[in-house]
């Protein structure tokens, strides 16, 4: 019932309002020196990295240690880190280096392994303790980001395609041919992440659709429970309307709240001219902060991607609005 009413997580600046109680998430919380349930996964990999003979359980984990993203990033990037017959700088170095391996090759058989794409950012925005807003920047695929989200999707994907052999319904994300993404409860093939079958079930304490799925799940692997929903189950169909709309309203809510931000941040920092990209015709991207807006005097012949200098005519950040001019075109990023 608590699940089905908040639907899914909430983050806003230095916090979040988290869909389950905290004492639930702290019983399943992956802290280190301490077993957790968890439902998990195992395969065999050979050393071409192909996998076979998947492996469901239900068991409790032992937690030795817990690898911070802050701590190890430094020591693991494209730049250093990768290289097998390098120093260890952290622990389980060469185990990170081995999964990262793994990690390149199911993106090569998704054929989503780009190596030459260019660099996107997660921002991230705190309130310090006098008022003032810091954005903060991760590049987004960098080895660890790799790591964690080609395990994930392996998990996603691969007990997707569980439940749907199994004829069991769920919470599936599909995109067929170039449509657009969206949720179903039948399994689709999703060409946007190159596999025939996906759905969410790696976090069912932050969102309904990974519990949900992770309820069907348990059905399969555990025998002493049965599925939550059957075939054509109208419970169903009103749980992912509901999870729909709650979570589009969430990532809007997302992208409103960092625009606000950002416009907080320009107009503290007293910023006269920001660096930009064109998207298309007037949209630019703000260069260093999360924010897509317009901009009037951009050349008619001005090409997606081109790096453009604004200056910043009024900003308004509680009517969500800043007026920018162009200045000039800029040379390329490197």
């Amino acid at each position: 019932k608590t699940i089905m009413e908040r639907l899914s997580t909430v983050y806003f600046p230095g916090g979040k309002i988290t869909m389950l109680p905290d004492n639930w998430i702290a019983a399943f919380s992956l802290d280190a020196g301490g077993h957790r349930p968890a439902v998990s996964i195992y395969f065999d990999v050979d050393a071409d990295f192909n996998i076979s003979a998947p492996v469901h359980k239900i068991e409790a984990v032992y937690i030795a240690e817990n690898l911070r993203i802050q701590a190890i990033e430094p020591h693991f990037n494209t730049e250093t880190g990768l290289d097998a017959e390098g120093q260890a700088m952290f622990n389980h170095h060469q185990d990170l280096i081995w999964l990262h391996r793994f990690a390149v090759a199911r993106q090569k058989a998704r054929g989503k392994y780009e190596p030459e794409r260019a660099p996107q950012y997660d921002y991230g925005i705190e309130l310090n303790e006098d008022g003032s807003v810091a954005v903060s920047r991760r590049e987004r695929g960098s080895p660890i980001d790799t790591l964690v989200s080609e395990m994930m999707i392996l998990a996603n994907s691969t007990w997707a395609q569980m439940l749907d052999e199994n004829g069991l319904p769920g919470l599936f994300r599909v995109q067929p041919g170039n449509s657009k993404v969206r949720m179903s409860t039948q399994s689709e093939p999703h060409s946007g992440m190159g596999v025939q079958h996906y759905g969410w079930f790696t976090s069912p304490l932050r969102r309904a659709a990974d519990y949900i799925n992770q309820k069907q799940l348990l059905s399969l692997i555990g025998s002493e429970t049965g599925p939550l929903f059957g075939s054509n189950d109208t419970a169903l169909f009103a749980a992912l309307r509901d999870f729909d709309a709650a979570y589009t309203a969430y990532a809007d809510f997302q992208r409103k709240m960092e625009g606000y931000w950002s416009l907080v941040y320009i107009r503290q920092q007293a910023l006269k001219e920001l660096k930009a990209t064109l998207l298309k015709e007037d949209l630019v991207r703000i260069d260093g902060l999360p924010l897509a807006v317009r901009a009037t005097g951009i050349p008619f012949d001005a090409l997606p991607k081109s790096q453009l200098l604004l200056s910043v005519a009024e900003v308004d950040a509680d009517k969500q609005f800043i007026a920018l001019n162009y200045l000039k075109m800029l040379p390329p990023a490197a």
